[in-house]
């Protein structure tokens, strides 16, 4: 079923033009005299990223208000201010303070048990394909395996936590949407940050180590495995943009790679 379908059958309103992206379908709508968004999921990624924003229960994420399974509605959050604006105007250590809080409110503790979600190595057999197509990816797998075979903290994680993926509650604070849903090593879903939000503000000199220092200290953190999870990260975003043939972007993701582990 389509979003116009759920529209029907969930009595909502449309509250303005409908999104399309590669891996889902959206539309602002209203519910109960509530702004909400709808979101039908196109992919099995996006339907776990489902079965974890129930989980999460809204409790440092956007509320759900109603669960069918690919498709979710769910509180809508303000677009303003976006943390990507933020970052590249200046107030970097502001944005990452915000994502260091959204990630402790995926991470605590709830008295229940968790969902099914995959766990990190399969997501990391992308990179392990790429063995063979040059010294980057060799040595971002060879930490990929060192950190995947020693998990510490292991817990459920957002899996896409980056600076479009908090957004704004007036009411509620920042909140995270879009996970990916997975089972890992706490110290992971911080990684993405720090390849966020743009490849060449990620490469900025001195970046990598002033945020990397900032979280590990926001977050309690080991600073040295943080970082090695951004090479490891890095490299698995570089196999995937080989997937789908933007080699451009590999190598901006295997710079990063490179300099995340000359810091180690």
């Amino acid at each position: 079923m389509g979003l116009d379908g759920y529209v029907m059958r969930w009595n909502l309103t449309p509250d303005g033009a409908a999104i399309h992206t590669t891996s889902s379908d959206l539309m602002p709508v209203r519910w109960q005299g509530r702004a909400a968004m709808l979101k039908v999921a196109r992919s099995a990624e996006e339907v776990r990223g489902h079965d974890l924003m129930v989980w999460l229960h809204g409790q440092g994420a956007a509320r759900v208000f109603k669960r069918e399974g690919a498709a979710l509605l769910l509180e809508r959050l303000e677009p303003t201010p976006a943390l990507a604006d933020w970052a590249l105007a200046g107030q970097d250590d502001g944005a990452t303070r915000v994502l260091c809080g959204a990630a402790a409110g995926v991470h605590v503790a709830r008295g229940r048990p968790w969902p099914e979600l995959p766990g990190l190595p399969r997501w990391f057999r992308s990179l392990e394909a790429t063995q063979g197509q040059g010294e980057g990816f060799t040595l971002a797998w060879a930490t990929a395996q060192r950190l995947l075979s020693e998990p510490r903290d292991v817990r459920p994680l957002h899996g896409d936590l980056h600076h479009g993926n908090v957004l704004h509650s007036p009411e509620r604070g920042w909140l995270v949407i879009d996970p990916k849903g997975l089972i890992g090593e706490q110290t992971f879903d911080f990684a993405n940050m720090l390849c966020n939000p743009a490849p060449d503000h990620a490469l900025r000199p001195g970046r990598l180590e002033r945020q990397s220092a900032l979280i590990a200290r926001e977050a309690g953190l080991d600073r040295t495995r943080l970082l090695a999870w951004v090479g490891a990260y890095a490299g698995l975003s570089a196999a995937w943009h080989l997937e789908d043939g933007q080699e451009e972007q590999a190598w901006q993701s295997l710079a990063i790679s490179a300099l995340a582990h000359s810091l180690l």
